[in-house]
C-alpha cells in the first residue's frame, strides 16, 4: 500500500483570506476523506514545512497566492508549470514562503514529494479571523476539487 497522500492546508487563519487554506481542511476534516488521504493545517511553517513533506511521496497543498485574479479564483497547478520566486540566497529563517522553502530543498538537493497546488486569489489580507465574501464563496468549490484531486490519487 502507498502512503497517504497529504492534504495539507497554509496560512494564517488570523490574516483574513491568508487563511484559506486552514479553512478548507476546517471543511475538509467535517467529510469523510478518501481511504489514503490525510488533512493537516500547516499553519505558517517556514522552513518547518520541508520537515511536513518529509518521507512523503504525494502532497496537495492549498494556500493563498497573488496571481493577479479575481479573488476567490483558484489555479491547479505544480511547481514545474509556474516560475516560484523562492530564493535560497535571500532565505530567512524569520519569514520564509513556500517558495523560498521549496527553493532551499532544491539547493540542498533534498528528496521531495509530488506536489500539487491550489492557490487561491486573496481579496483581503489584514488582521481579521474572517475570509472575504469572494474567498469564502469559494471554499465549497475548492474542497470539492481537493476531495476529486485526493481521489484520483489515492
Amino acid at each position: 500500500m502507498c502512503d497517504p497522500i497529504l492534504v495539507l492546508g497554509l496560512g494564517n487563519s488570523l490574516q483574513a483570506d491568508d487563511g484559506v487554506g486552514c479553512r478548507v481542511i476546517e471543511a475538509l476534516m467535517g467529510r469523510e476523506l478518501p481511504s489514503g488521504v490525510e488533512a493537516l493545517d500547516g499553519g505558517t511553517p517556514g522552513v518547518g514545512l520541508l520537515h511536513l513533506l518529509e518521507g512523503r511521496s504525494r502532497v496537495i497543498i492549498v494556500d493563498a497566492a497573488e496571481m493577479g485574479r479575481h479573488p476567490g479564483e483558484f489555479v491547479r497547478f505544480r511547481p514545474a508549470e509556474v516560475t516560484l520566486t523562492g530564493s535560497a540566497e535571500r532565505f530567512s529563517l524569520h519569514r520564509t514562503a513556500v517558495a523560498d522553502a521549496l527553493a532551499l530543498a532544491r539547493e540542498l538537493a533534498l528528496p521531495m514529494p509530488e506536489i500539487v497546488f491550489y492557490g487561491v486569489q486573496p481579496g483581503r489580507i489584514g488582521w481579521s479571523d474572517e475570509l472575504s465574501p469572494e474567498v469564502a464563496a469559494a471554499v465549497p468549490e475548492l474542497v470539492d476539487a481537493v476531495l476529486e484531486e485526493a481521489r484520483r490519487e489515492a
